[in-house]
């Protein structure tokens, strides 16, 4: 039995870089991981609208995996954008975090599911509008509602992610302060998201991680974890490169990545898609 069955790809830092293009190279490799009979599936922090367009880029052919989004709180359909799976943040406990963002200056940014609220964003009037608006909401094809605060949201959406712009050299201490306040109730963490040149600070429900979600993908698809290769390269891929049967870190991911990976793909992510097409990476014990 072939033991890798599912390949999942990070978006940012993997799939592509500072830039909105999948390279060429890679867009081959995918064809041919595709070709021998793998599955390619997206795993990103990034909403369905955020990521359409790369998951366009790589031109999978039909029937299509799902895609795992919002860092593991979302699992939809990529063509159609219907949800299969999420993991929501309780709604007081959202109202509670997004408070806490404005309360040091931020925007909160609560991320909800569009196919089920016809909005992506609803966004707290806390904090500098214009870094918001210029940093993230500019850069992407999303429609956001502007509230003072998200406890005034009436319909108690399921909200999938609160995150906030943050300037670098801030962020990981903000983050370190929120983890420790709302620790056991929800994931926090900084990290970079170079597509769009900022640092933010976000958080996700407790248990909401790619790795669960893709246990969620691999049931359906009839595959046990073991046959899972996940590729990222950033603190939100720690779980699923623990977890999948072959963890991949990109060569500038942070020491814990590399530290947990079971192979560093150091000649770039064509080449090691191409290395699994080809079967260079043998079947484990």
């Amino acid at each position: 039995m072939r033991q890798y069955r599912l390949l999942a790809l990070d978006i940012d830092g993997t799939l592509v870089g500072s830039g909105p293009v999948v390279a060429d190279a890679v867009v081959g490799a995918v064809a041919a991981a595709r070709a021998g009979g793998l599955g390619v599936c997206l795993a990103t922090g990034r909403s369905h609208a955020e990521s359409v367009d790369v998951w366009r880029q790589i031109r999978l052919q039909p029937p299509f995996e799902p895609i795992v989004l919002v860092g593991g709180a979302l699992v939809s359909e990529p063509d159609t954008g219907r949800t299969l799976y999420q993991r929501a943040i309780p709604f007081p406990v959202a109202c509670e975090f997004a408070d806490a963002l404005g309360e040091r200056g931020h925007v909160a940014m609560a991320l909800v599911d569009a196919w089920r609220y016809g909005v992506d964003y609803l966004v707290t009037e806390t904090g500098d509008q214009a870094v918001a608006s210029r940093d993230w909401f500019s850069k992407m094809n999303v429609g956001v509602r502007r509230l003072a605060r998200l406890a005034d949201a009436t319909e108690r959406p399921e909200v999938l992610r609160v995150s906030a712009v943050v300037e670098p050299a801030r962020a990981r201490s903000l983050a370190e302060q929120l983890q420790g306040r709302f620790r056991g109730q929800l994931n926090v963490h900084s990290i970079v998201a170079p597509n769009y040149g900022v640092t933010i600070v976000e958080a996700h429900a407790a248990g909401a991680d790619k790795m669960t979600a893709l246990r969620y993908l691999a049931q359906g698809l009839g595959i046990n974890t073991r046959q899972i290769v996940a590729v990222g390269d950033d603190i939100n891929d720690l779980p699923m490169i623990r977890g999948a049967g072959l963890g991949v870190a990109m060569p500038h991911a942070p020491r814990s990545l590399l530290d947990a990976a079971g192979h560093v793909a150091r000649e770039g992510l064509a080449a090691f898609i191409g290395q699994l097409a080809a079967g260079e990476f043998r079947d484990a014990p």
